[in-house]
């Protein structure tokens, strides 16, 4: 699903007006979720999931393609995992 269409389906959900507002809401949320991140803290939704930080250390490894060692520099990325609400409901609706 692109986010366009996950935009119509929260619309129709929420019963809003219009996909402005729709699209408001869902990027309100992604942007207080990505500034509370950078901040290096961990946003934990109970029973839902939790999202954090994570620093991945700078590696080197071989390119295949031109048979030469080459460096991937340290980085930060956003780790989710589930928790046990969400991983129970999605497991009840793929059995039905």
């Amino acid at each position: 699903m692109k986010e366009t269409e996950f935009i119509r389906e929260y619309k129709r959900v929420r019963e809003l007006k219009n996909l402005k507002i729709a699209k408001e809401r869902v990027e309100i949320f992604w942007e207080t979720l990505l500034d509370i991140l950078k901040e290096e803290k961990k946003v934990i939704f109970k029973g839902w999931g939790s999202f954090e930080v994570k620093e991945r250390k700078a590696k080197i490894f071989n390119n295949p393609k031109t048979k030469k060692a080459e460096r991937i520099p340290a980085c930060k990325k956003i780790i989710f995992k589930q928790g046990k609400l969400l991983k129970k409901r999605f497991n009840i609706i793929e059995e039905e």
